[in-house]
């Protein structure tokens, strides 16, 4: 790349920023996933340099943490408690954060070979003064930011009233004993009141911030990493319109060839792409199916305790939303792929000559499969799905409510 098309590059991507705001988030290198990097590496969860203080630092913290979490379920498992699962069940959502970051540490190589083909393709594209395919990739981001901060504002603000609910409910009198609530119940080395409580709440409070951007950080990675699929399939029918030149058969073979080997890489990568994901969301619609039911009961059960009922409605919402956007995503993706195909036979395909006409031909049949995302071995990501997941929800609810 020439100095003149990096200076390009830069005017173009100054572009991308929604809010200047968020302008330091940015990242040129990777113009689709730089803002979800940065959360990344900030938890140490990303870590292209593991070997300085503030690396090794993060790294030992991610194993506190996890130890923490995990604390949690062997006393349930040890000691079963009703009101440990309970709590385990209704903070569900935050304990998918453990999940998520132990998947990503063991596939981090991976993940690093999907982001690196992300940043490449997207910078050899934006060094191309090809208007329309800018068009789609500013949009495809664009879209990307807004959806990812909306999500981080409102993890934020669902963390705000989770984190302060118990602090609400403490100090309710029962045969004359103070009753002090956990937002966890990991193992710490302090009493379960006060002065100790309100050092075992500061010790849950930041390693559950902790796994909150665990979980908002590789939420909006995946999500962004669907939307560029997404958009990449858009720029591969724009590319097979415009690959018939019927002035040189030649220029055009070549197209069609580079035609070919990009949706091949493409879809090489998506596959890779699920395998990762693939698993994590099979816990996840299990976890979520479960979570939803639990925590619509509590809502239920909610008497004249207004702050409570608003927290509990708004981190159903966030619940809700978390799932809606890697399932509208992914949906989008697997109908984005149906229209490839098709856009072969848009190009000026019945002026070349018989060779090109079967060349196109070929390449119409070679990129006509679908592409899907799926959690687990059995369940395809769809909106269809979506809604599956929410009757099996309230199913669950309608079981425990029976039960009760």
């Amino acid at each position: 790349m020439s100095g003149f098309q990096i200076v390009q590059l830069f005017k173009m991507w100054a572009k991308f920023s929604i809010m200047q705001i968020f302008k330091f988030l940015e990242d040129p290198a990777y113009p689709s996933v730089g803002p979800h990097l940065k959360l990344l590496g900030f938890t140490g969860l990303w870590h292209p340099n593991r070997h300085t203080l503030v690396g090794r630092f993060k790294h030992i913290l991610f194993y506190i943490t996890i130890s923490f979490f995990f604390s949690q379920y062997i006393k349930c498992f040890i000691n079963f408690n009703a009101s440990s699962l309970k709590l385990i069940l209704q903070y569900a959502p935050f304990h998918m954060g453990i999940v998520k970051s132990c998947f990503f540490q063991k596939d981090y190589k991976t993940w690093q070979q999907v982001i690196d083909y992300m940043s490449s393709v997207e910078l050899a594209q934006l060094s191309k003064s090809n208007k329309e395919q800018y068009k789609i990739i500013y949009d495809y981001i664009k879209r990307n930011r807004k959806v990812s901060y909306f999500f981080w504002a409102l993890a934020f603000f669902s963390n705000f009233s989770i984190f302060t609910e118990p602090y609400q409910k403490n100090q309710i009198n029962v045969n004359g004993t103070s009753i002090y609530l956990n937002i966890f119940d990991g193992y710490t080395p302090f009493q379960k009141e006060p002065p100790g409580y309100y050092i075992s709440m500061l010790i849950q409070t930041v390693l559950g911030h902790i796994v909150s951007a665990y979980v908002v950080g590789w939420d909006t990675l995946v999500v962004s990493i669907m939307i560029f699929f997404a958009g990449q399939l858009k720029i591969t029918c724009l590319r097979c319109k415009m690959m018939i030149d019927v002035t040189n058969p030649m220029k055009s073979h070549l197209k069609i060839a580079e035609c070919h080997r990009f949706h091949t890489t493409l879809v090489e990568y998506t596959r890779i792409f699920n395998a990762l994901i693939s698993p994590v969301m099979f816990v996840y619609l299990v976890v979520i199916s479960v979570n939803l039911g639990v925590c619509i009961i509590q809502i239920v059960e909610i008497e004249n305790d207004v702050p409570t009922l608003v927290s509990s409605i708004l981190f159903v919402m966030a619940c809700l939303i978390q799932l809606l956007l890697f399932y509208w995503y992914a949906n989008e993706v697997t109908h984005e792929s149906t229209f490839v195909s098709y856009s072969t036979f848009e190009s000026n395909w019945p002026e070349a000559n018989n060779k090109l006409q079967r060349e196109v031909a070929l390449l119409g049949l070679t990129t006509e499969k679908m592409l899907v995302f799926k959690a687990g071995p059995f369940n395809q990501m769809s909106l269809a799905t979506f809604i599956a997941i929410l009757r099996a929800s309230y199913s669950f609810y309608t079981l425990l409510n029976s039960t009760n």
